[in-house]
C-alpha cells in the first residue's frame, strides 16, 4: 500500500563529483550549495582565483557579494544569475539549469517553485536521460502513479492501459497509464511473478528534502481536489466525508495530530490485512487554522481615544 506523507521519504544530500572534477550542476537543488562547490573547486585548480577576482568578472563592486549569497544573506536576483552564470562560464542547460535553481530555491509561492522545479526536471531528464534515480520522485508528479500501484493487486487488474485508464475514477487516457505503467516497473515498484501476475514490491524511495517537499506538497493538493470532486462523482454509501469546526487551545493541537497519525496507521495496518481486497481508496486528513496565529489587539470602541 501506498502512504504519502512528510518524513516517510529517506533524505539524500546533495553531491558533486570528486574534487578533480567540475561539479556537475545536475546534482543539485540548491544553487548556494552549488555556487560554493564551483567556487572551492576553482580556487583548488588556482590560487589566484578568489571572491573579488570572480565577483569583479561577473561586473559587481562589492567583494562580498557573492559570499553573501552563498552564505544566504543575500538572494540573487536574474540579473545578477545571469551574470554569475557568465562569470562562471556557464552555458547551454547548466546555464538554463543554474538560472532555474535560482527561481526555485527563491520562489515565493508554491505555484512558482513547482513551475522552476518542472524545468528541473526537464534540463535533468534532457541532459541525462537514463539517470534512474533521478526519476524517483515521478510517482508524486500525478495522482494515478500510486493509484495504479495499488491496482496491481486487485484481483481482476490486467497489465492493460485500456483496461488501467477505463478503471480509474476519474480516467486517464490510455498513453498516461501505460507511461504510468512503465514507470513504475522502471522504478522497480511492481513486478511480474512467475504466474505472470503483478504485485507491489515495497521500497523505499531516496529523494532531496527539497523534491520531497514539492512534490508531496502537490500530490496532496491533487488529492485534496479529487476529494472535493467526489461530493458529486460517487452516491454517499460509497465514500465518507464529513467535518467539523473546533476551537482549541495550541497544547492541544499537538495531540490531535498524534490521534490523526495514529488512527492513519490504524488504517494502514487494517488494509495490509485486508482480505480479498477488491477496491483502491484515498484517504485524505485536512485539519488547518482558519484564523491568524498572530492577530492584531483593537481598541473597543468604549476605550475611546487618549
Amino acid at each position: 500500500m501506498a502512504e504519502v506523507r512528510p518524513g516517510a521519504i529517506h533524505t539524500i544530500m546533495d553531491k558533486t563529483r570528486p574534487d578533480t572534477a567540475t561539479p556537475d550542476i545536475f546534482l543539485f537543488y540548491d544553487y548556494r550549495a552549488y555556487l560554493k562547490a564551483l567556487f572551492e573547486f576553482n580556487k583548488a585548480q588556482s590560487r589566484r582565483f578568489s571572491h573579488r577576482y570572480i565577483v569583479t568578472r561577473a561586473g559587481f563592486k562589492s567583494p562580498n557579494v557573492l559570499k553573501n549569497v552563498i552564505d544566504g544573506r543575500r538572494n540573487l536576483t536574474f540579473a545578477a544569475a545571469e551574470s554569475f552564470a557568465k562569470a562562471f562560464k556557464l552555458d547551454g542547460n547548466s546555464k538554463r539549469y543554474f538560472l532555474a535553481l535560482v527561481q526555485y530555491n527563491q520562489a515565493g509561492t508554491a505555484t512558482e517553485r513547482e513551475k522552476a522545479f518542472q524545468e528541473l526536471v526537464d534540463l535533468r531528464a534532457r541532459e541525462n536521460p537514463a539517470r534512474l534515480g533521478e526519476r524517483q520522485y515521478e510517482v508524486f508528479a500525478r495522482w494515478w502513479h500510486l493509484a495504479i500501484r495499488e491496482m496491481v493487486s486487485l484481483p481482476d487488474f490486467q497489465f492493460s492501459p485500456e483496461w488501467v485508464s477505463d478503471s480509474l475514477s476519474p480516467s486517464i487516457t490510455p498513453a498516461e497509464a501505460a507511461e504510468s505503467l512503465s514507470l513504475l516497473k522502471t522504478l522497480g515498484l511492481v513486478a511480474q511473478q512467475r504466474d505472470r501476475s503483478w504485485t507491489q514490491v515495497e521500497k523505499t524511495m531516496a529523494t532531496d528534502a527539497r523534491v520531497k517537499s514539492v512534490m508531496v506538497s502537490q500530490f496532496h493538493r491533487e488529492m485534496i481536489r479529487l476529494g472535493a470532486e467526489s461530493l458529486t462523482r460517487f452516491p454517499a454509501k460509497d465514500r465518507e466525508i464529513s467535518g467539523t469546526t473546533v476551537r482549541v487551545s495550541e497544547a492541544d493541537l499537538d495531540k490531535i495530530k498524534s490521534w490523526l497519525r495514529d488512527f492513519r496507521m490504524k488504517i494502514l495496518g487494517l488494509a495490509a490485512q485486508s482480505a480479498g481486497a477488491d477496491q483502491v481508496y484515498q484517504l485524505n486528513f485536512q485539519f488547518f487554522p482558519l484564523v491568524k496565529p498572530r492577530r492584531a489587539t483593537h481598541r473597543s470602541a468604549a476605550e475611546g481615544d487618549a
